[in-house]
């Protein structure tokens, strides 16, 4: 590399560290030249507010339903909290605000991974969905041992408070309170171009995990304790129907 390309570069780094951390702010008057009204430090702010305003956008388009929850200015500060933690690495933003949850609590840190889930689930391959019809031309002698594949646009969350009831609530125009501790179950999926959502109850909750994990069949069902065969069986069918699987093992 030339001296004028490592001079360059070191100048870029600078820049992009200035907007995105505020490192070494003290150094725009030396780098920087004024402008007609501003000066090198007011000319390099509207490049570190332009970014922060871009990433907050981009996280409000993530977790709308955590902004209504949490209210313009918490969420705002939230994200700007993040922001600082975790400055932006890559051109693209599809992942940017996977670790969002992880800086909320209790109710807020749920509903985040909610929505983050949705997210995951609109970026990942559906792949072509597993049929009734295919599964009826396994033999019987081997579904107890077959094992289903789950698609990749596929999430199952357990969480401590009910917020896929909450989301529905305030995609549906509500304006529900926060709700307690209430322990919920949920898989998100994606149908064609569709983002579903569907609550499951525990025992709905233990026997999706299972098969989603790979386990057995007949191992997994088992897991439904004293619900009667036939509702299992509609469960099955539904999931099945949803294209929530895209293959089965046997063997």
């Amino acid at each position: 590399m030339s001296a004028a390309g490592g001079k360059l570069r070191e100048e870029q780094l600078w820049f992009a560290g200035a907007i995105m951390t505020g490192a070494a702010l003290d150094e725009a008057e030396r780098r920087l030249t004024p402008g007609p009204k501003l000066g090198p430090r007011e000319r390099l702010d509207v490049y570190r507010h332009g970014y922060e305003a871009r990433l907050v956008e981009c996280l409000a388009d993530d977790y709308p339903v955590l902004k209504h929850a949490l209210g313009e200015e918490a969420f705002t500060g939230l994200c700007r909290a993040y922001i600082a933690r975790f400055p932006s690495r890559s051109p693209n933003l599809n992942a940017y605000g996977r670790h969002l949850a992880g800086m909320c609590e209790g109710f807020a840190a749920d509903l985040a991974r909610l929505e983050w889930a949705i997210v995951e689930v609109i970026h990942q391959p559906a792949g072509e969905p597993l049929t009734l019809e295919t599964l009826a031309t396994i033999p019987m002698e081997a579904w107890a041992t077959a094992r289903l594949v789950a698609g990749e646009a596929v999430r199952v969350l357990t969480m401590d408070h009910p917020a896929n009831d909450y989301f529905q609530a305030v995609r549906d125009g509500d304006t529900p309170p926060l709700p307690g501790r209430a322990c919920s179950a949920v898989v998100v999926y994606r149908g064609g171009r569709t983002v579903w959502r569907m609550g499951l109850n525990p025992a709905m909750h233990r026997v999706l995990a299972a098969l989603i994990a790979r386990q057995p069949l007949e191992a997994a069902l088992s897991l439904a304790g004293d619900e009667p065969p036939e509702r299992v069986t509609a469960w099955f069918r539904e999931w099945v129907s949803s294209g929530l699987f895209v293959g089965v093992e046997t063997g």
